[in-house]
Order: C-alpha cells, then sequence, then structure tokens
C-alpha cells in the first residue's frame, strides 16, 4: 500500500510538472523523462550522461524509483517517455499498445555488509537464515535480513530460488521486527551501514552507483557478466524499455544510443550482459 502511495505521488508530481504546473527553464532542448525499475537507474544515469555530450540537444530526466509497474504504467499514460522494466508487460499492458525491448540482463545478487566475514552462500544457508534457524555469521554477528516487500519483484525472485526458499521468505515476513524497505536504493543504503546485513541486488546497481557492499558468490558462483554469460550464475535480472506504440524522433534517438557499440559498452562496465544479437525497433 506505502509503495502504491509513492508511485502516485511521484507520478503526480510528473504530471504536474508536465501541465506547467512548476516553473519550467526555457531551453531549446527536448527533455525525455525516464523512471521506472530503481535497480536500472544507475546504469541509466551513465547512458544519459554520454547521450548528452554527443546529442546537445536531448537533455534526460531520470527520475527517483518508480519500480517496474510504475514505470509502465507512467509511459502508458503519457506521463514519461521511457519506462524501465525487470518484468516483461502483460497480455493487457500490449493491447493498451505498449512495447518493450529488452536491452540487458545483470546478476541477482546478494549482498551484505563490507565487513562481513562470509564470501559465499548456498541455498540451503539461505533457507536457514531467511527461516530463522540461523541467526548469527560464523564469527557471531547478528544476521539482519533487509527484506522487500510480500508483492515486490525482487521478493518473487527469491521465491523461484526453490519451495524451501519459497517457505523460507513467508517465514521471514511474518516475524515481527523485519527490515522491509520499499525500493532497490532504501536496501543497499541498508545493507551498506547495518552490522551483520543480508540483502539482494544486481551486480550492475552495485557497479553503476559505485556501491560499498559486499558481493556474495551464490552457490560457490561468483556474480559476474562472464558467468551470467556463460550459464554458469543463475540468477538473472532482465531489464527493458517500455514505451507507447508511437514514440517521438528523441525517443527513438535515445533507445538507438542504448544498442549502440557506446552504449553496450558502458552496459557492459557496469555488470550488464548485453545479447549480441536484439530486435530492431
Amino acid at each position: 500500500m506505502e509503495r502504491r502511495k509513492n508511485i502516485l505521488r511521484i507520478l503526480l508530481l510528473i504530471g504536474i510538472t508536465a501541465a506547467g504546473g512548476l516553473p519550467q527553464p526555457v531551453f531549446a532542448e527536448t527533455i525525455l523523462k525516464v523512471g521506472g525499475a530503481g535497480s536500472a537507474l544507475g546504469s541509466m544515469r551513465l547512458l544519459a550522461e554520454s547521450l548528452e555530450k554527443s546529442h546537445p540537444g536531448v537533455k534526460v530526466q531520470i527520475l527517483p524509483s518508480l519500480g517496474s509497474p510504475g514505470g509502465i504504467k507512467a509511459a502508458l499514460d503519457g506521463l514519461i517517455e521511457i519506462g524501465l522494466s525487470s518484468i516483461p508487460l502483460t497480455e493487457e499492458e500490449r493491447k493498451r499498445g505498449a512495447i518493450e525491448i529488452e536491452y540487458a540482463k545483470t546478476p541477482f545478487i546478494f549482498v551484505t555488509n563490507k565487513i562481513t566475514r562470509v564470501s559465499s552462500l548456498s541455498t540451503n544457508d539461505l533457507v536457514e537464515i531467511y527461516r530463522g534457524e540461523r541467526p548469527t555469521w560464523p564469527d557471531g554477528t547478528r544476521i539482519r535480513l533487509v527484506l522487500r516487500p510480500e508483492t515486490d519483484i525482487d521478493t518473487d525472485r527469491l521465491k523461484q530460488i526453490s519451495p524451501g526458499m519459497n517457505e523460507a521468505l513467508k517465514t521471514a515476513l511474518s516475524r515481527k521486527g523485519m527490515i522491509i524497505v520499499m525500493t532497490n536504493q532504501e536496501s543497499d543504503n541498508l545493507v551498506e551501514t547495518i552490522t551483520g546485513s543480508l540483502g539482494v541486488s544486481t551486480l550492475s546497481q552495485i557497479i553503476s552507483e559505485k556501491r560499498s557492499s559486499k558481493i556474495l558468490s551464490f552457490n560457490g558462483v561468483r556474480p559476474s557478466v562472464k558467468t551470467l554469460a556463460d550459464g554458469t550464475y543463475p540468477l538473472v535480472k532482465p531489464f527493458y524499455l517500455v514505451t507507447p506504440s508511437k514514440i517521438s524522433a528523441p525517443v527513438k534517438t535515445f533507445i538507438g544510443f542504448v544498442r549502440s557499440p557506446t552504449g553496450r559498452q558502458i552496459l557492459l562496465e557496469n555488470g550488464h550482459w548485453v545479447p549480441e544479437e536484439r530486435n530492431p525497433r
């Protein structure tokens, strides 16, 4: 419920701004508003900065996290030009004219505070931790889970690891006093600062936002672009650009830049795997 309120507040602000309710600078340039999945924002900022250097007539405004559903809705309602999503469109969204382009994938990862004395977790370790059967790290430090809401996309990804993980997450979310946060950025902020923390993130977010969290191996495999590409690292988060069916020339320019050799290199350097062949717009 609180996530919905946050999304609505941000969308209202976007709507007021677009309608001229707030003072607007007068520039001879096109301003593209881009927003959605929090884990995609860091790399999008880097792409936007690079695009603006080579296309001085285009300005890209990266909004605070709306979440994937919020980004899709805002794009379909015309409040932003491009939505960012980590889930594919629904049939209903496609019927409304939404189009998605998968532009990259990144490892979905487990992270902890940088001083935590652990480097790898197995599926069984995670089940025991989330179920509450393993309350401390090997050195005796209390494990502090940083959770996302029951309906969050990242929670769903965790549940899909195994039936045992599905049940363990339900148990964790039902316990009193648990830390539950709404956005990817809030989660990473707490993981960085809380001693003994354990949460989830993406490799791309940690790199692009220059986070200090410690990245953990999963079942003995270190998350990287290489291990994601060769299939040895199994946890994946895809990213999509979402637009209405009819788009402007500046939006086409931005999408083309994301998919260009320069855009691809920025993505690769920031923890994304970009398949060689991608469907043209």
